[in-house]
C-alpha cells in the first residue's frame, strides 16, 4: 500500500528520511577538517588526510622467505631425492645481520626467514630439501631464480601510492606504515561536536536522582556515537527548557564545534526548547519532522554562520537513530569520508512478521540467531523510543520503507547490523 500522507501528530509535515538527509546535506557547504600530524600509534581510525607514497622498495634488497640455503639457482639443476647436488657450505647469514658472504660456483650458505641473500645467490632451498654433511650440504631439489625469495619492491614498490587519502588506519594500515620506517602520518583533525541536553528533569550521571528526575544518559550515548565514527564531543552541559539561554551558548560557547548537536526538546510542546532556540539564535530550520519511527521529532538546521544544528530527540533510541541518520554523515563528511548507515549488513530471514504504518518508515531492532545453517531475525519485542536495553538486546535493525505495510514471517531482509564484531560470536556457528 502506498503511503496516504506524511502529517503525523503535530507536525504539520513529515519528511522522508533520505529526502530530509539530501534537504539537509544540499544546505550545507562542509569542507573537510584540515590535515594534523600523529604518531603511527595514536593513529588508529583517524583518517588518512593525503596519499601515502613508498619513499623505498620493501623489501629493499632480496631476502629469505623461509629457513634453508642460500644459493645458485643455477648449481642445482638436476638435483633430486635419488641424485643429489653437493654444495660447499661457507657460512650462515642470520636474519638482521650483514655478513659480507658472497656465494661463488658450487657454494651454499645457511640462511634464516628474513635475511638478505649474500652477493651470488638468487634462490633458497627449504631446510627440508637439504641436509648437511660434513661441510657440505646435500640439496635434493632443483630450483628457479628467485624462488623462496623475496624480491625487492615486492611487498611495496619505491614512489607507489601505498594508501590513499581518505583511507581510515586500521592495524594493517599502520603495520605497513611502520614498515615503510614512517613514525607519524597526516590524518585529519577529529570534527569537534557540541553537545548540550535540554529538560528540566535530567542530572548528570552520579548525581542524586530526586523524584521526577532521571539521569543523562543521552550524553554519553551521543558522546560515544562521536568518538565512534571518528569526532571529538564537546559537552556543554544540560541547558533545561529555556531556549534562549541554549541560544546564548549556542552562539558563544560553541564557536569552535563544527557540529551542534543537543538532545531533547525537538518536538512540538510546550516546553520543547529547541526550534525556539534555533530561531533565536538566527538560524534556519531545514527540516523539523521526519518520517522515521523511532526518530520522528528530529529537527535539522542551520546557523548563520553555515555550521549545521541537529536537534536529536530526548527518547535514547529515537536518538541513536537519528545520529546515525543524520549526524554520522556530517561527521563523515568532516573526515573526508563517503557515508553509508549501519554498515555492514547481512540477509536474514523474519522468524516472525514486522507490521507497519505506511508513510513513515520504520526501523526494526531484531535479534540474530542461526539454525540449520541459515540466519533468522527475531523483532526485539520491548521496542519503545525509549527502551534503550532494546538496542543492547538487538543485533540489528530492519528498516520497513515508507511506502509498505510491514513484512510477513519468513521473508528474506537485510540487517543492518549495530555492533557485527561484538554480537556476530553470539549468532555465528563454531567453526571448531
Amino acid at each position: 500500500m502506498k503511503a496516504m500522507s506524511h502529517v503525523w501528530r503535530g507536525f504539520r509535515r513529515l519528511t522522508k528520511v533520505d529526502d530530509a538527509r539530501r534537504k539537509f546535506i544540499g544546505a550545507l557547504s562542509l569542507k573537510p577538517t584540515e590535515p594534523e600530524v600523529v604518531g603511527i600509534d595514536e593513529a588508529l581510525g583517524r583518517v588518512l588526510a593525503v596519499d601515502v607514497i613508498a619513499p623505498q622498495d620493501v623489501p629493499p634488497k632480496p631476502r629469505a622467505a623461509m629457513d634453508g640455503y642460500a644459493v645458485r639457482s643455477r648449481d642445482t639443476l638436476g638435483a633430486s631425492w635419488d641424485s643429489p647436488v653437493t654444495l660447499k657450505l661457507v657460512g650462515e647469514v642470520p636474519a638482521g645481520k650483514v655478513t659480507g658472504l658472497k656465494i661463488g660456483k658450487m657454494e651454499a650458505a645457511r640462511i634464516f626467514t628474513g635475511a638478505y641473500l649474500p652477493d651470488g645467490a638468487d634462490a633458497v632451498i627449504p631446510v627440508e630439501e637439504a641436509e648437511e654433511v660434513a661441510g657440505s650440504v646435500e640439496i635434493y631439489t632443483q630450483v628457479p631464480a628467485w624462488k623462496n625469495v623475496a624480491r625487492p619492491g615486492e611487498d611495496v614498490e619505491k614512489g607507489a601510492v601505498v594508501l590513499r587519502a581518505g583511507t581510515p588506519l586500521g592495524p594493517y594500515e599502520l603495520g605497513i606504515l611502520a614498515e615503510l620506517n614512517l613514525p607519524s602520518v597526516k590524518v585529519r583533525r577529529r570534527p569537534i561536536v557540541a553537545v548540550m541536553c535540554t529538560g528540566d528533569e535530567i542530572v548528570e550521571v552520579g548525581e542524586e536522582v530526586p523524584p521526577g528526575k532521571v539521569p543523562n544518559s543521552l550524553r554519553h550515548l551521543v558522546g560515544a556515537m562521536i568518538r565512534q565514527e571518528g569526532g571529538e564531543p564537546l559537552y556543554l552541559g544540560i541547558v533545561g527548557d529555556d531556549p534562549s539561554r541554549l541560544a546564548e551558548i549556542v552562539l558563544n560557547q560553541a564557536k569552535r564545534a563544527e557540529v551542534i548537536v543537543t538532545t531533547g526538546g525537538t518536538s512540538v510542546g510546550k516546553f520543547d526548547a529547541v526550534f525556539r532556540a534555533v530561531q533565536a539564535a538566527g538560524g534556519d530550520i531545514i527540516v523539523h519532522g521526519v518520517a522515521a519511527m523511532p526518530g520522528r521529532p528530529a529537527l535539522l538546521a542551520r546557523l548563520p554562520d553555515g555550521r549545521p544544528w541537529v536537534g536529536l530527540p530526548g527518547y535514547p533510541v529515537a536518538a541513536a537513530i537519528d545520529f546515525a541518520l543524520f549526524v554520522s554523515p556530517l561527521i563523515r563528511t568532516l573526515l573526508g569520508l563517503r557515508w553509508a548507515p549501519f554498515t555492514p549488513k547481512v540477509r536474514a530471514r523474519l522468524a516472525a512478521p514486522v507490521a507497519s504504518s505506511p508513510g513513515v518508515a520504520h526501523f526494526v531492532r531484531v535479534k540474530l540467531k542461526e539454525e540449520d545453517g541459515a540466519l533468522f531475525a527475531t523483532p526485539v519485542r520491548i521496542s519503545g523510543a525509549g527502551i534503550l536495553s532494546s538496542l543492547v538486546k538487538a543485533d540489528g535493525l530492519v528498516v520497513v520503507p515508507e511506502d509498505i505495510e510491514g513484512f510477513p514471517e519468513g521473508a528474506e531482509v537485510e540487517v543492518e547490523l549495530l555492533s557485527p564484531y561484538e554480537r556476530w560470536r553470539e549468532w555465528t556457528p563454531s567453526l571448531s
